[in-house]
């Protein structure tokens, strides 16, 4: 096992811990969210006055890989059987924004590992796996279920893990470098994609071709329900919703719908 199997957000520590969070890390995870929205401020504040960033970065969606292997078609078939087309959409667009961030920002994960993990980032939310495992975190669900899907389908378990690892993750307000770029672009897709965190990195032409190609179906208005019912007491669900006023950030992020 490796010295960080065990770190906060992982599928080693939410299995130690029943996903739930221990009062210091509840306290570590508020400070650590505060501070990067302190960061991020001035960023969001100058977007939202209608200043474009000279520095934002473009990004041509059609050069976007897509993996076609085996296991890449086989997560995206189980991704659309399973899941809302509203969530569906979020799962690829995570994918999208994940990697064009990884460009902008010189991180280069393995994309079919990336992609799979953004297609069964969010299954813990759908009707078929909601009780696949007795875990109320359901990002580390979710973990699980990738984790057990990955090992049938052949891959060995140093893959599975960072697979799950990284799906666990993504609930956490920052995810250390060391946990691997699909980690990390992982977080900062999904981030993206549900409160507009980091949008003003990207142009506006490159926002709107990744909303064109992967419809965002009401998601403002149809995610915060789902995500609601998983805010069971101290899991990191829990603290967003509680604490870090997750409703208010997804309905006044910079997108439309």
């Amino acid at each position: 096992m490796s010295n960080t199997a065990a770190r906060f957000g992982t599928l080693a520590w939410a299995k130690a811990n029943g996903g739930e969070m221990s009062p210091r890390e509840r306290m570590r995870e508020i400070a650590t969210a505060g501070l990067l929205f302190l960061r991020t401020a001035p960023a969001q504040v100058r977007q939202r006055l209608g200043f474009r960033n000279p520095r934002a970065f473009a990004y041509e969606i059609d050069n976007l890989p897509i993996p076609d292997s085996s296991i890449a078609k086989e997560a995206e078939e189980l991704c659309r059987k399973a899941s809302s087309p509203m969530l569906v959409n979020h799962c690829f667009r995570t994918y999208a924004w994940g990697m064009i961030l990884g460009q902008s920002g010189g991180l280069r994960p393995d994309p079919e590992l990336f992609y799979v993990a953004s297609l069964l980032h969010d299954l813990a939310l759908t009707d078929r796996f909601r009780d696949y495992a007795p875990m109320p975190c359901f990002g580390a669900r979710a973990g699980i279920i990738a984790n057990d899907w990955a090992g049938e389908r052949g891959w060995p378990a140093h893959r599975c893990s960072t697979l799950a690892d990284a799906i666990s993750l993504h609930l956490n307000a920052r995810v250390p470098s060391e946990h691997g770029p699909e980690a990390q672009l992982l977080q900062a897709g999904a981030g993206l994609d549900v409160i507009g965190l980091r949008h003003w990195e990207l142009t506006p032409e490159t926002v709107a071709s990744v909303v064109e190609r992967y419809p965002r179906h009401n998601m403002k208005r149809a995610s915060y329900p789902v995500f609601k019912t998983e805010s069971h007491p101290r899991t990191r669900t829990h603290l967003l919703d509680r604490w870090l006023m997750f409703g208010t950030l997804v309905r006044h992020s910079q997108f439309e719908e």
